[in-house]
């Protein structure tokens, strides 16, 4: 009887210890989770800030804004955006900003995306002019280049219509540009 006892006791002590164990583990377990979701804070505030912002506010990347601005462009002929059109602008976005087929499709795609949603489409380009004129990053050189990257979409399917006339007078206005 005291072996089956002594046996009983190893095994209750043995149990006490694996729970023990369990339970630290779920300690740990939870204490990593708080490190994690610590860790992500920043980019979860950042995340909710952005999400109560709308659209153009959101932009800040001038190759971002550059784009958006070529879209607006290509849709002020009237009616979708042509496979010329979007031809052009992914041309465009990959000569200048030199990226891969891939990004510049991306990127295309996301600024048609945007301008589902954008105000009127002067002060859409007013807005964006004001950002890219105003990058640092970005010179004299790189304010005419956009300016011929717009004229080539606007001339994408012949003449460029009035209101696309008046967009590419926008920004040229914004930049400085004599016409």
């Amino acid at each position: 009887m005291p072996m089956i006892l002594g046996i009983l006791a190893v095994l209750v002590a043995i149990g006490v210890w694996a729970w023990r164990l369990q339970m630290a583990k779920r300690g740990l377990d939870a204490a990593a989770e708080v490190v994690k979701t610590a860790a992500n804070a920043p980019r979860r505030f950042a995340f909710k800030y952005k999400m109560g912002l709308g659209g153009l506010d959101l932009i800040d990347d001038p190759r971002e804004a550059a784009a958006i601005m070529m879209m607006q462009v290509a849709l002020a002929r009237g009616g979708p955006l042509t496979i010329l059109q979007g031809d052009i602008i992914e041309g465009e976005i990959r000569e200048t900003f030199r990226t891969t087929p891939g990004e510049a499709e991306e990127l295309a795609a996301h600024a048609a995306w945007v301008c589902q949603s954008c105000p009127p489409a002067q002060d859409t380009m007013a807005r964006l002019s004001k950002l890219v004129v105003n990058a640092p990053q970005l010179g004299p050189k790189e304010v005419v280049d956009l300016d011929a990257m717009l004229v080539a979409v606007s001339e994408a399917e012949g003449l460029p219509t009035r209101a696309q006339l008046r967009l590419l007078q926008v920004y040229r206005d914004m930049a400085g540009l004599k016409t």
